[in-house]
């Protein structure tokens, strides 16, 4: 079953973080992850989600999603987002309407 991520960030250095984008991308990309949303003028709806940029991500499975942040050159990358932000996230299976 696809498993999703919605992360959400409070981005303390712009810079840094655009480094880690840098970085990141190509990762998504070769591990074939679903970039669903990525938004850097996210509309908050309570006070708890103010945030200054929030992603939506699909892995394939629980595996798929394991196996991508196990990979070193993510691992590093996210060291480098680690320093430039604050990230709250969580991780979720896709809703599937019963037939």
């Amino acid at each position: 079953m696809p498993t999703l991520v919605f992360a959400k960030f409070a981005i303390n250095d712009h810079v840094g973080y655009s480094r880690y984008v840098e970085l990141a991308t190509p990762i998504f990309v070769r591990e074939k992850v679903i970039i669903h949303a990525s938004d850097e003028e996210p509309q908050a709806l309570s006070p708890d989600m103010q945030a200054d940029k929030v992603v939506l991500l699909e892995f394939r499975d629980h595996s798929h999603f394991k196996h991508f942040f196990s990979q070193i050159d993510y691992i590093e990358a996210a060291k480098i987002r680690d320093a430039a932000s604050t990230i709250s996230a969580t991780v979720f299976e896709r809703f599937e309407m019963p037939k």
